[in-house]
């Protein structure tokens, strides 16, 4: 269920607007390997570019380079 919220959270925050980003402060002590691997879509804001979507995931994972790498995924209704 945690998994689930914190997918939720991500994906809200990945959607606001450019301008509220400068706003954001980084987290200290954030551990990514934590959030690595599938989440899964419980919820979105009812975007025009997202709306007949379904079954959404997203998988984040290290890539050789040492950047983060982000999969997302979705069937069509």
């Amino acid at each position: 269920m945690v998994k689930k919220n914190i997918a939720a959270l991500l994906f809200f925050l990945a959607t606001t607007s450019a301008a509220q980003s400068e706003q954001v402060k980084v987290v200290e002590g954030f551990e990514l390997d934590r959030y690595l691997g599938k989440w899964y879509e419980i919820a979105r804001l009812d975007h025009r570019f997202e709306r007949g979507m379904s079954h959404v995931t997203a998988e984040y994972s290290m890539r050789d380079d040492g950047q983060q790498r982000v999969e997302n995924k979705h069937d069509t209704a």
